[in-house]
């Protein structure tokens, strides 16, 4: 799954307040589902930008799925038999076919038609086709140590949800993720409205990274609606008020979350930001503490602290926590041309052009020309992009 920034953390910036947006391809746990407290408030924004999320079925069989059940699975009356070629047919060489691609949160229909799609557009379409083999499915949250990624200047917060089919002898656990998840993860059963949340939610976290925000609203909104107990909806909420300067209500949001969990980390490390860009350093400083030691896993928030040392041309320091990020997230192209960036600037030449070296490889198709331009360059580039948003 992805992880809003998965939301999933993402971490969109508003002047100096840096807000993270989790729920990106994550729920929470299952549980009775009952308002907590009102309504988010409304998001002020012009008049005629309200915008409508239409109904979807997520679990609904097309005629089409129907007909790969009819062919392949339906015709054998064993359950047992069922469960193994439903598992099998997902395989690369099996009937059916899939793609993992975080990038894509779909439906049962739209991910059987695509062959493709993130943990939960996966956990849709086998959900459904189990249920209509007339197999027990379950979809399931795994926990993990926080896995970051990031696009941009926003940062993602990776989880995960695998399905659970109930055979005769023992259950199955269908992932398509190829995720390495250890034997002893803790992991729990989830129920339907989670997933259609945490479906919601990523769309959501998509529209905010494309500063969208009615449309942000609208699903964040209607994710709360469905199970209001998923403290990523109402976090993912708090960061689409950030974005809009309704500091007050994304306070508002971000406590509703710590009253539901009060380990929401994304949470408390929002409203610190929050306060701090009130000047409510009373507030800020009874949550500073846990929220630095939240921050100190974030390779991300690593690479943040590192820019500060390096523009008080504080090198070592600099390269220490770039060094300590990357332990942290070793394939991220970003981390390593933030390390090439250090060591040219501290003199480290060779050293500077083996982490761009690193970046290159490790970067999508489309930024590898960019890569391929002199060091000098992409550091002058680079620094003027830094300025210019320097107010």
């Amino acid at each position: 799954m992805k992880a809003l920034r998965d939301i999933a953390a993402y971490r969109p910036l508003l002047s100096r307040a840096v807000f993270m947006l989790t729920g990106v391809l994550l729920l929470s746990a299952c549980a009775t589902q009952q308002q907590i407290g009102p309504a988010p408030p409304p998001l002020l924004l012009h008049q005629g930008t309200d915008v409508e999320v239409a109904d979807v079925d997520l679990l609904a069989v097309s005629p089409a799925m129907n007909e790969f059940l009819e062919r392949y699975i339906l015709q054998y009356k064993n359950r047992q038999t069922r469960v193994h070629l439903l598992t099998t047919a997902v395989t690369s060489s099996g009937v059916l076919g899939f793609d993992y691609d975080a990038s894509r949160s779909l439906s049962a229909q739209e991910a059987f038609n695509a062959r493709a799609g993130n943990c939960i557009g996966f956990a849709n379409m086998m959900v459904a086709l189990a249920r209509a083999s007339g197999l027990r499915a379950s979809y399931q949250e795994v926990f993990r140590r926080p896995v970051w990624s990031s696009r941009g200047d926003t940062v993602l917060l990776m989880k995960h949800v695998n399905v659970v089919v109930e055979g005769t002898r023992m259950d199955y656990v269908m992932d398509v993720s190829g995720l390495d998840i250890h034997p002893s993860a803790r992991r729990r059963l989830v129920d339907d409205n989670y997933a259609k949340a945490l479906y919601l939610n990523n769309l959501g976290a998509e529209a905010l990274l494309e500063n969208d925000l009615p449309t942000a609203y609208a699903f964040m909104a209607r994710a709360i609606e469905i199970a209001p107990m998923v403290t990523d909806s109402w976090v993912n909420m708090g960061v689409v008020f950030g974005r809009n300067e309704q500091l007050d209500d994304a306070i508002t949001v971000f406590k509703r979350a710590l009253e539901i969990d009060p380990y929401q980390y994304s949470a408390m490390s929002n409203l610190y930001e929050v306060y701090v860009e009130q000047g409510n350093l009373e507030a800020a400083s009874v949550l500073q503490r846990k929220v630095e030691r939240y921050r100190k896993n974030n390779p991300y928030y690593l690479l943040h602290l590192s820019d500060e040392a390096l523009a008080e041309k504080q090198f070592d320091e600099s390269l220490d926590l770039l060094r300590r990020a990357i332990r942290k997230q070793n394939d991220d192209h970003m981390l390593y041309f933030a390390m090439a960036r250090t060591q040219y600037l501290s003199g480290e030449r060779a050293a500077a052009e083996d982490s761009l070296g690193r970046a290159r490889e490790l970067a999508p198709q489309k930024m590898v020309a960019w890569y391929r331009r002199p060091l000098d360059e992409l550091v002058a580039e680079h620094q003027a992009q830094q300025d210019s948003l320097t107010p």
